[in-house]
């Protein structure tokens, strides 16, 4: 007995002898990632780390393991431990894809990793909170939730943004919104440069928004590109270096009919060669009754050269089938000639914003392609040569619905004048060429990140015009009376002379911006942009000048800071004074100052800020002359609130909040075919308040794991829509809501908009009805 107890005791004690294995995972920028996969082998137990980042494996045996990453999307080295005793630590486990564009398949709806670091912003590494200057992020996730399927309602995520409109141009149609009281939105950069311009856009391939506030021609230019009140910027999906892919159908209210595809994979064994396709098909019907037809594809190509050279393509290809319905208004100072004294609120004409006012038999067609190419050479450790190139075609054939609403005074009935501005022909291409060199290094003890760059910027417009006079109704029409008949559309444009056009125009630009850190977290930038601008169907040349002065300092470091900036914005005019000399460009000037926090490892991020911008040498045209005056002036003021929060696990808040007080401070207009003084007036189309917010909520264990649910809103104050200010339109506010199951391998959403069933306008330049309520359902299966 006493030596099978001695035989015995050594192996008891051997069997109890286990232990613990933790870890944490990082992303390669250093931040904790969560709901990452790991696996322990050779047991092949799973774990799935934390919302720190941290994992473990409890009662192990001693002995030696290996641990791994199974989530796809991300990739790393493996692990090996010894366990030896009661708790080991197998360190820190570094994934090889950034936070930015890490794409898992395996997911949750906790998404709290909303990086807000951006190199397209200043195009160069600096983080949020070091950046001295406001850009809000819509992240992937926020259009997953909200079941986005069109620009418009990605947009309205944007803090400040307000009265989404669909404008047209030349032979094009793109959708506008006020952004700081100046019109933005009709130019969209696709990963920083220029993809087109007076063009309808999808997001089918669209990663997240980067929506850059006020004027920012310093690096982005003037004219087409940027507007005073913001450039927006699609960042769109790129190469991974897995194998994975999704199909996404939805399906809903109006005949909503719309399918996407998703596919990555790498093209050799040694992954120095990946290939991402988007596609989308989208069929639908308007809550007015008016069809469109939509298709697009995007393939992405990168190419690891070298250690050194890293090779990006893209294109894109978008087109579109439907009326486009221009609603304009005309009230005081006009946009008929009729004579109106009708003064009041909008909501007065009795115009209903579910009835479209036509019905047409035709539509216009727009398609737009674009390809862009990137260049990234490793000059050195200090130095990065980055090359871009893009090239964007729109061809159209446009038949501008154009709507004009008319009373002549409180009692009578709203008149629509309807004609057809007709463009057979309309081409719009547009060529950008960029050559940045950023450097990143230290002078001394002080470290100095610099951008060198040149620009070119070509537009070249041909396109052939005629308006179709077709008919008058009243607001209560019938529905035979709405009718548009194309063949009279047709006879009646057989007699009429168009006129045809070509306009090109060359951008050439030279830029340098510098940061210099004083202190570890004090920063101070330093930018300059000389831009030479050549209209070649004018035959006339302007340089302009556009300064970038920034400040921040980190008060906590990499999470709260204080900034601000002087920023810059210009459009060049061709038009004469009356000695025949040239006017000067017209400037914006901002002066900008905030708090930007991004806390808790990105749990909570969010900036607060105060602007001012005054613009100068606004032309105007001297009444029965060819001439133009330029003292006119504008004045922009206001406060924007942008916060991203994540207060608990599966928990997320989007919320933003603008308030702008936008005035003519010196300016003189035509009213009724005479000068009015409008000092002190507010732009039309521009709310004092505009605001959104969307909560989220996913659980993130138990048995309701995967099973979330969203709700949210949207909305703004009155805005007048004319500069006299005699017409308010009315605000608003709509709300909608989601549930969802998210699983590894499928997702289904459900999602209700403008629950209450608002009615409602919308206003800049042109009159946007408002979306009655729309149910949609989604499935997404992965693979």
């Amino acid at each position: 007995m006493l030596l099978s107890g001695a035989l015995t005791g050594p192996v008891f004690a051997q069997a109890k002898r286990s232990g613990v294995i933790e870890g944490r995972v990082l992303s390669s920028d250093h931040q904790p990632e969560e709901n990452v996969i790991v696996v322990l082998s050779p047991s092949e137990r799973q774990a799935s780390t934390d919302d720190n980042g941290h994992f473990e494996f409890r009662n192990l045996p001693y002995g030696p393991y290996t641990i791994s990453v199974k989530s796809l999307g991300v990739t790393a080295e493996p692990v090996s431990v010894e366990l030896d005793a009661a708790k080991v630590s197998a360190g820190t486990i570094q994934l090889k894809e950034n936070a930015s564009t890490l794409d898992r398949v395996i997911v949750s709806s906790s998404y709290r990793h909303v990086n807000k670091n951006s190199t397209q912003v200043a195009r160069m590494p600096l983080t949020y909170t070091e950046n001295p200057q406001n850009y809000a992020v819509i992240p992937k996730e926020v259009l997953q939730n909200q079941l986005v399927t069109t620009t418009e309602q990605a947009l309205i995520n944007i803090p400040g943004a307000s009265n989404l409109s669909i404008v047209g141009g030349s032979g094009g149609s793109s959708l506008t919104f006020m952004s700081r009281g100046f019109a933005s939105g009709s130019v969209m950069y696709r990963n920083g440069v220029s993809a087109g311009y007076v063009a309808l856009t999808d997001l089918f391939n669209v990663e997240r928004i980067e929506a850059i506030k006020g004027p920012s021609a310093t690096l982005f230019g003037g004219n087409e590109a940027a507007s005073y009140g913001g450039v927006y910027n699609l960042i769109t999906k790129q190469p991974l270096e897995v194998r994975r892919g999704e199909v996404s159908f939805t399906t809903g209210s109006y005949e909503l009919a719309r399918a996407t595809v998703d596919y990555n994979t790498p093209l050799n064994e040694d992954k120095t060669a990946l290939l991402r396709f988007n596609g989308m098909y989208d069929n639908r019907n308007t809550f007015q009754q008016l069809a469109q037809n939509n298709v697009g594809f995007a393939p992405s190509l990168l190419i690891k050269a070298t250690d050194r050279l890293t090779l990006h393509f893209d294109a894109y290809y978008y087109k579109s089938v439907r009326p486009i319905v221009l609603f304009g208004f005309g009230a005081p100072p006009g946009g008929t000639t009729e004579a109106s004294t009708y003064a009041g609120n909008f909501k007065d004409l009795g115009l209903d914003p579910s009835n479209s006012y036509v019905n047409p038999d035709f539509n216009s067609k727009q398609q737009t392609w674009a390809v862009t190419g990137r260049a990234d050479y490793q000059l050195s450790d200090q130095w990065l040569s980055q090359t871009n190139f893009s090239v964007a075609r729109s061809n159209n054939e446009t038949h501008y619905i154009n709507l004009v609403a008319n009373k002549k005074s409180a009692t009578d009935t709203a008149i629509i004048t309807r004609n057809i501005l007709e463009m057979p022909f309309s081409q719009l291409y547009t060529q950008q060429f960029q050559q940045n060199f950023i450097g990143d290094f230290k002078i001394g003890s002080l470290r100095n990140r610099l951008l060198v760059g040149l620009d070119y910027f070509r537009t070249n417009v041909g396109q052939a015009r005629g308006t179709v006079v077709y008919d008058k109704i009243y607001a209560t029409a019938t529905e035979a009376e709405k009718l548009i008949k194309k063949a009279r559309v047709d006879s009646i444009g057989a007699n009429i002379a168009y006129s045809a056009s070509r306009s090109i125009a060359n951008s050439y630009g030279a830029y340098v911006s510098e940061v210099l850190n004083v202190t570890d977290r004090l920063l101070l930038m330093a930018s300059l942009r000389i831009n030479r601008f050549v209209d070649a169907s004018s035959d006339y040349m302007q340089t302009s000048y556009s300064p970038k002065l920034g400040l921040s300092y980190e008060i906590i470091k990499n999470t709260l800071s204080v900034y601000g900036n002087y920023n810059n914005g210009y459009r060049n005019n061709s038009s004469l004074d009356s000695l025949g000399n040239l006017l000067k460009p017209t400037y914006a000037n901002q002066l900008e100052g905030g708090v930007k926090f991004d806390a808790f490892h990105h749990r909570l991020t969010g900036t607060v800020s105060y602007y001012d911008i005054r613009v100068k040498n606004m032309p105007m045209q001297i009444p029965n002359t060819t001439y133009y005056a330029q003292d006119n002036k504008q004045r922009s003021r206001g406060v924007d609130v942008d916060v991203l929060a994540n207060p608990v696990p599966g928990l997320n808040i989007v919320m933003g909040y603008g308030y702008n007080n936008i005035r003519y401070t010196e300016f003189t207009a035509i009213v009724n075919k005479v000068p009015a003084v409008l000092d002190g007036n507010r732009v039309e189309g521009a709310p004092h308040h505009a605001g959104n917010i969307w909560a989220n909520y996913g659980f993130t264990s138990g048995s309701l794991k995967g099973f979330g649910f969203g709700v949210g809103g949207n909305g703004q104050s009155s805005s007048f829509t004319n500069n006299v200010n005699t017409i308010t339109l009315d605000g608003f506010a709509v709300f909608g809501a989601s549930i969802f199951y998210d699983a590894p391998k499928f997702r289904l959403t459900a999602k209700i908009d403008n629950i209450a069933n608002k009615k409602y306008y919308t206003y800049s330049s042109w009159l946007l009805p408002g979306p009655t309520r729309m149910l949609a359902f989604n499935a997404t299966y992965r693979f």
